[in-house]
Order: structure tokens, then C-alpha cells, then sequence
């Protein structure tokens, strides 16, 4: 028997009836718009179950997954709405983990998710880039996922070369994966509203890239970005015997302008460099 419609009530008399509030420092903002509910439900189901789902709060988004019969382990760090989302969804194929997403082992998912799964979450801006990281380790388990975050993170995470939104974690996914934005979700449709608008992006990891050459990547774009007003050649490097000049031979190897700036490389030549220091 699938759940009542979360949707259809008002998180606010929800909370009250349950003696709970938004609590800040968890970032919790409630997604109240049942439209913007069903776009995001549809673009996970079309990446396929099962389902780990970051974050669920009040189940606007766990909802529509158990009615479509999906699934579910929903991950929720705040005890109060873990109880009440486990006695609510008791029956049906939602498994309700109280635990920090951030602290649960690789071991623990394996164990649930044996022939891996898709990532959904409401994400709040405290642990964007953490969660971002921890994705990328666990991508050969979660290989995609759908994430709603605040607007300017998705920018960022989405940016390509030759601008400010452009770092680290852009490098990252432009190396390891496919990431698009969808669409944008108004504050408006969150309770409490937040001070900025939020965005849904889409994430699809590709191929297998062996984890020396991943590390190697680490190294490299960190090193690359650390000073970002300054040219490439002048990035510390003290991870390399030979210093600032094996360091610009490395990048000369690439492919890459030692007078150029970490924002201007794209991924590939990125992914370059990282062979290049590796040896791979």
C-alpha cells in the first residue's frame, strides 16, 4: 500500500504536528511544489532503480518513488524525521537509515546496493561539495544520480574552461563524467523559503578510470588551482622532487601553456597532465 501524499500537505503543519522545526544547521528546506516533485522522480526513474535517495526530510520526493514501487533506501541524518518517515513508509519498499550520508562506509552501500544504483537528493549548500566528492568515490557503485542544489553550486559544478564558476570539482566531473543542468527550481517552492533560487543537474559517470590516475588528477588540478590569479608555472608543487621545472616540463607534456591559468585548461588536457605525473 503506498503512502499518503506528503506532497498534498503543508510541511509547515506537518513539522507542528510533529514538534519539529527547520533546523539551519542542517540546511533543511523543505521542497513543497508536487510538480517540481514529479520532473525530478521522472528524471531518476529514467536512470533506473534502486534508489538512494540523500536527504529525504518529509518524503516529497520519497513519495512518489514508493508509489511508483520502487526501491528506496532514503539516508536521513535528523532522527526525529527518520522515525517519522520510517512509521509512515512501513510496508511499502523504502528503507529508512538514520545516518550521516557523509560518514555511512562504501562497505555498508555495497551491501545494499550489490548491483549498484542511482543517487537522488535535495542537497543542502553545507555539504554540496563534500557530497560532490563522495559521489565521485563512490561512482563505480552510483553511476548516476540526480541532485537538487542551489543554483550557483550547479553552475559551478557544470562550468566549463575560461571562467570564474570554473575549479576544481568542475574538473573533476568534465574528467569523469557527464553533468548537465535541467532545470531551475524557484525558492519559492521550499519551506522555508531559501535566499537563493535552486537548480536539479544530472550526473552520469563514464567508463572506468583506474584510481592511481584519479589520485593523479587530485594532485594535479589541486596544485593547478591553488593559486588561481597566478600562471600555472607558478603552483607549488612540492609533491615533485624536481620542483617548479619538472613541473613545467609536465605541463609543456600535456599540452598545456605554463604562462596560461589554471581556469583556461579543459578537462582533457587536465586528464593529460594527470597521465603525465603518473606515468600512466
Amino acid at each position: 500500500m503506498p503512502p499518503p501524499a506528503l506532497a498534498a500537505e503543508s510541511p509547515r503543519r506537518t513539522l507542528a504536528a510533529l514538534g519539529l522545526s527547520p533546523r539551519k544547521s542542517l540546511g533543511q528546506n523543505f521542497l513543497t511544489d508536487r510538480n517540481v516533485a514529479a520532473k525530478i522522480v521522472a528524471l531518476a526513474r529514467s536512470f533506473h532503480p534502486p534508489f538512494l535517495e540523500i536527504g529525504p526530510g518529509l518524503g516529497a520526493l520519497t513519495d512518489p518513488l514508493a508509489e511508483a514501487g520502487a526501491p528506496v533506501v532514503a539516508v536521513e541524518i535528523d532522527r526525529g524525521l527518520a522515525a517519522y518517515l520510517r512509521d509512515r513508509l512501513e510496508g511499502t519498499g523504502v528503507e529508512v537509515l538514520e545516518a550521516d550520508f557523509l560518514a555511512v562506509p562504501e562497505q555498508e552501500w555495497r551491501v545494499r546496493f550489490p548491483a549498484g544504483g542511482t543517487v537522488v537528493g535535495n542537497l543542502p549548500y553545507s555539504i554540496s561539495s563534500p557530497a560532490v566528492l563522495r559521489l565521485i568515490e563512490l561512482r563505480h557503485l552510483f553511476p548516476r544520480a540526480i541532485l537538487m542544489l542551489q543554483r550557483e553550486v550547479v553552475d559551478r559544478l557544470c562550468a566549463g574552461p575560461g571562467g570564474k564558476e570554473y575549479g576544481i570539482l568542475s574538473v573533476y566531473l568534465g574528467v569523469l563524467a557527464e553533468a548537465r543542468r535541467e532545470f531551475v527550481v524557484r525558492r519559492a517552492c521550499f519551506h522555508p523559503a531559501p535566499d537563493v533560487d535552486s537548480a536539479v543537474m544530472s550526473v552520469r559517470f563514464a567508463g572506468e578510470t583506474p584510481e592511481p590516475l584519479v589520485a593523479a588528477l587530485r594532485t594535479v588540478v589541486r596544485a593547478a588551482f591553488a593559486h588561481r590569479r597566478k600562471t600555472l608555472r607558478n603552483a607549488p608543487v612540492p609533491f615533485l622532487p624536481g620542483g617548479s621545472g619538472q613541473w613545467s616540463e609536465l605541463l609543456q607534456a600535456a599540452g598545456i601553456d605554463p604562462a596560461g591559468r589554471a581556469e583556461e585548461v579543459p578537462p582533457p588536457a587536465y586528464l593529460a597532465l594527470a597521465r603525465a605525473f603518473a606515468g600512466i
